[in-house]
């Protein structure tokens, strides 16, 4: 009896050092994944896109602002757009929070993030003629869509498996063609 009073002991106290051990180690692992988190920028995507089309209306006054990209990142940065976090580093979307994707839908989904972004910031740069100006407009709102496209993906049953399935029939965007689309269109519309 005594010895069995002696082994429960041991074990009670072995389930209680386990315990205690397994929380503290847990909250540890909590406090890095917060301290990591504190010191990564964080940026508002759907106000950038507005405020870089803002810039270029206040360009064409006169007002010079400098071209800047929105995916171009080095350091971790945490950009927002429609409500989805994307954990963006070293010019490549690394992963978006809540969703469990594979590298390949990542690789996707940075191609053409990062296409409409250089062409952007391209047009920024050259935007002196109205015909530039109105493709830096295009490929922002292109940017815009396909963010929000994205998006609408997420919010599905099962999101990740959504977005696994779809971003590859997503067309990688081409702003030469939409232009010359949105050409065509308003001349169609006009003969109406």
């Amino acid at each position: 009896m005594k010895i069995a009073r002696s082994t429960s002991f041991v074990v009670l106290l072995t389930a209680l050092i386990s315990s205690s051990s397994i929380q503290l180690m847990a909250q540890q692992n909590q406090n890095r994944q917060i301290a990591l988190f504190e010191n990564v920028d964080r940026i508002n995507g759907n106000k950038m896109i507005e405020r870089l089309s803002e810039q270029n209306r206040n360009r064409r006054n006169g007002n010079l602002s400098q071209p800047e990209y929105i995916i171009n990142r080095n350091n971790l940065t945490i950009i927002t757009f429609n409500g989805l976090d994307y954990f963006v580093k070293n010019n490549r979307v690394i992963g978006i929070r809540g969703l469990d994707l594979s590298e390949e839908v990542l690789d996707q989904i940075t191609a053409k993030l990062v296409l409409l972004d250089n062409v952007q910031f391209n047009y920024s740069e050259r935007a002196t003629t109205e015909y530039d100006n109105r493709l830096f407009l295009l490929s922002l709102k292109m940017f815009s869509s396909t963010t929000r496209d994205i998006a609408a993906l997420a919010k599905a049953e099962n999101p990740s498996l959504n977005v696994e399935n779809n971003i590859a029939k997503m067309r990688l965007p081409n702003v030469d063609r939409a232009l010359e689309n949105q050409n065509t269109q308003t001349l169609v519309q006009l003969n109406k």
